[in-house]
Parts: C-alpha cells; structure tokens; sequence
C-alpha cells in the first residue's frame, strides 16, 4: 500500500537531473571564471611592464606600443589591444588601461557575489575553489597598490572618452563572458522556474496521496466498525437459535412424556372397563 505512484517517481527523476545539470553549469562557469582571471593577471602583468617601460623611457610619447593579450585559457589568437596616438602620452594609456582592468575586476567580484548567493540559496551546490579567491584577492590587492599610486589621475580619466573606452571594452574576453554569463544566468532562472512548478506538481501530488491514504484509512476503519458490528449481530442470533433448540428440545421430551401417559392411561381404563360390558350383556340375556 506504501508504493509510491510511477508519477511520483518521475517527477523525483526529473529534479535529480536538475540538480545535476545545475551542478554542471556551474563548473562550466567557474572554469570560464578561471580563465577570465587568469587574462586579467597576464593584464596586470603587461601593464607593470608597460610602468617600467614608461619610466625607463622618461618622455617618450610617439613610440608605438603593442602589448599582446595571453589566451592560455580561452584559446583565443593574439591580438594587439591598444596603440599609443600622436596626441597621447604613455601616462594616460597606463590610466586608461588601469581603468578597464578595476571594472573588470568589479564585474568579476559581482559574478563571484552572484555565485556566492546562488549557493547559500541552495540553488548551486558546486562551491568556488579557495585558490581562485586566493589569487583574486591577490590581484585586488596589487590593483588596489597600482590605483593608490595613481590616485591624482582622476581628473585625467574623466576627459577619456567615452566611444574609445567602450571599443576598448568590447575587445576584452571579459564583456563577451559577461553576456554569456547573462545568458547562463537567464537559463539557470528558468530551470528554476521548472524545478518550482516540479517541486509544486509534487507536493500536489503527495498531498493528493496523503488524503487518499487518509480517506482510505476513514473507510477501513468504518467497514472494520460495521464488520464488528454484523459479527456480534451474527453471535447474539447465533445464541438465541440455540436457545430455541434446546427449548424445542426440552418441548419434543415434555411431548413425548405426555403422549406416553395418555397411551398408558388409555390402555388402562379399556382394560377395566372390559369385564363390566360383557357381564352386563349376559344378564341381560338370561
């Protein structure tokens, strides 16, 4: 009586490969964090060496300067991110490039945050490995060491402009990662979405279970009660046909008894009254 209905055990199914495809996404999406992260370093890296060719340098401003992107990661080419302009100097692309690797560390730290909220609720159970926090702490801190020394430098990123900055942004791995984490977000809410109505359709269920348990239970105990019932109705004729059959017993004995002392009592007076008709007939004979 205790098997669970085939429905039941779908629906229990169907939230296990939930949980494993939300497991899986979430790898997926830490090993693309990793990835970022390790860009964002080789970043860090070219842009200590572009300070040190800067100072080495002093004055120079018209020198071209091409630094190459690491893919070791995502596997992308390389491919020259920024160039030095007649009008500008190595100071303002050394701002300007410090400037993109802080907002991607911001947007890093959101997705982190987001990842980090996504597991306290339950809802992701593969946790961020302590050596990526690590080193993205690291990284903060040798950031926040770089913007410290640059901290006079605000006014001068204000007059950077805006479309530059934007075609700049577009060509680092961390904003199309972005998207796809958009995407990945959008797909995780919407199996949530399924996992809901699932979790609903199978309380449903199991409530629907519970009170048809509970109704049957109602109806055997009443058919128990009636059985009950009908056995000691079914006892007390039983007692009182027996009861008639000894009383009609005992009145076939008292029958019995009766009928043979008529039969005696009978036989008896025809004998006596024998003799009297037949010496009344010879007197009146003679």
């Amino acid at each position: 009586m205790k098997r669970e209905c085939v429905s039941c055990c779908e629906l229990r199914q169907e939230l296990v490969e939930l949980r494993e495809s939300s497991v899986v996404r979430a790898r997926e999406d830490h090993d693309q964090c990793v990835a970022i992260f390790q860009q964002m370093q080789e970043l860090v890296k070219m842009n200590a060496s572009l300070a040190r060719g800067s100072n080495r340098s002093g004055g120079r401003g018209e020198d071209e300067i091409t630094y190459t992107r690491s893919s070791a990661a995502s596997g992308s080419v390389k491919e020259t991110v920024a160039r030095v302009n007649g009008g500008e100097d190595v100071g303002t692309q050394i701002r300007r490039l410090q400037a993109i690797v802080v907002q991607q560390a911001q947007e890093l730290e959101a997705v982190r945050r987001r990842k980090r909220d996504a597991t306290a609720d339950g809802r992701v159970q593969y946790a961020v490995t302590t050596p990526l926090g690590n080193q993205l702490e690291k990284f903060q801190d040798s950031d926040e060491e770089n913007a410290s020394t640059d901290s006079g430098n605000e006014d001068a990123l204000s007059d950077f402009a805006s479309g530059r900055h934007a075609d700049q942004l577009r060509k680092l791995p961390l904003t199309s990662l972005h998207a796809q984490l958009k995407g990945k977000d959008l797909q995780l809410k919407h199996l949530q979405q399924v996992n809901a109505k699932l979790e609903t359709r199978f309380g449903q269920l199991v409530d629907r279970k519970r009170s048809m348990a509970q109704s049957f239970q109602q109806t055997a105990r009443t058919q128990q009660a009636q059985l009950k019932k009908y056995l000691a109705y079914i006892r007390q004729q039983t007692l009182e046909r027996k009861a008639l059959e000894r009383q009609a017993r005992q009145l076939n004995q008292y029958v019995a008894v009766l009928e043979k002392k008529v039969v005696d009592y009978s036989f008896r007076s025809s004998s006596r009254h024998g003799p009297e008709v037949s010496g009344a007939k010879l007197h009146h004979d003679t």
